[in-house]
């Protein structure tokens, strides 16, 4: 039997500031718990958001935003 993929804004994730925990749950969940952007949460989840902190010194901060994503039990 195949194992049905959800789709990315149906994952459990959490969203972290630095090493600081700000939220968990689906990105609608956390953009109402947050008051964050749905659109800019899912930007976020995607490798070119991340890529951008790697390649660019200016972008490396310690407290910047990221969302990871939750393994399902």
């Amino acid at each position: 039997m195949a194992t049905k993929i959800k789709a990315k804004s149906e994952r459990v994730w959490a969203l972290y500031k630095g090493d600081e925990f700000i939220a968990d749950g689906t990105p609608r969940e956390i953009a109402r718990k947050t008051g964050k952007k749905f659109d800019h949460l899912m930007f976020m989840t995607r490798p070119s958001y991340v890529n951008r902190f790697v390649s660019d010194k200016k972008y490396k901060t310690k407290g910047r935003l990221e969302m990871v994503e939750l393994e399902d039990e």
